[in-house]
């Protein structure tokens, strides 16, 4: 990404997931050092969002927080997408009925990308960052969203798929890949035991979306032992957190 105006744009995106799960004033070391930025770029970038007003910056302690500027400039887009509910209050619903990890997930490309993270509370858990990539195919995430697309574009992209992973995993063959989409559809959900992440298994569900708004999931993740053996009771609570949003998309 050779632009700098373009690269600089992108890191303010980022910089806002950064705090998204941060949840709390940051300084400019604690920005660089996280997000791997040069801490002078990071100045900067912070600096000119500050005097935009888009951020708060605390002269006396040298803190960054996202400001009132921004949440007014972006309210509108939860409202317009699920009228009472809230992505965010949604996901706290299933965390605090579960203690496993909550993701959102969209596809990006050959992956899937986690746009917004709750992290587990229970000792024994699976972890996952904002904008953490997985892979479409062996992903829950992924799976679900399979269950969307034609079978056309589904060999298209398996194509793709099998192509970059040649090194890594086993190709994957069309007829087992929509054979599972065929299932996760008529199932109402997707899981990934281990394929994704050793050890770690997710159940992943549809969100009910608007027309024109992208195709989203929602899923729990956590050791393979603890989700299988509570997937029933799981996968209620998933499609109960939904369920008031069917009535709205």
């Amino acid at each position: 990404m050779a632009n700098p105006s373009v690269k600089s744009a992108l890191r303010a995106m980022e910089l806002l997931a950064f705090f998204s799960e941060w949840r709390r004033p940051a300084s400019v070391k604690e920005v660089s050092q996280t997000l791997g930025y040069p801490q002078s770029s990071t100045s900067v970038l912070l600096r000119t969002l500050a005097d935009a007003g888009y951020f708060d910056h605390d002269a006396r302690t040298g803190m960054y927080i996202p400001g009132m500027r921004l949440l007014l400039a972006t309210e509108w887009i939860g409202e317009q997408m699920l009228s009472e509910r809230s992505l965010l209050r949604l996901m706290q619903q299933v965390h605090a009925q579960t203690g496993h990890t909550v993701m959102i997930g969209a596809q990006q490309g050959l992956h899937v990308c986690y746009l917004h993270v709750l992290q587990a509370t229970r000792a024994e858990h699976f972890t996952a960052k904002i904008g953490s990539l997985r892979p479409l195919f062996r992903s829950a995430t992924g799976k679900m969203l399979l269950t969307l697309k034609p079978e056309r574009e589904i060999g298209l992209l398996l194509r793709r798929a099998n192509a970059m992973d040649t090194d890594i995993v086993p190709p994957l063959a069309l007829d087992d890949v929509l054979a599972a989409r065929e299932a996760s559809r008529r199932q109402g959900y997707a899981m990934s035991n281990g394929t994704s992440v050793p050890g770690a298994t997710a159940l992943a569900i549809l969100l009910p979306v608007p027309r024109g708004v992208k195709p989203m999931t929602l899923s729990i993740g956590g050791p393979i032992k603890d989700i299988v053996d509570d997937q029933p009771r799981l996968l209620a609570l998933l499609q109960e957190a939904v369920s008031p949003l069917r009535t709205v998309s």
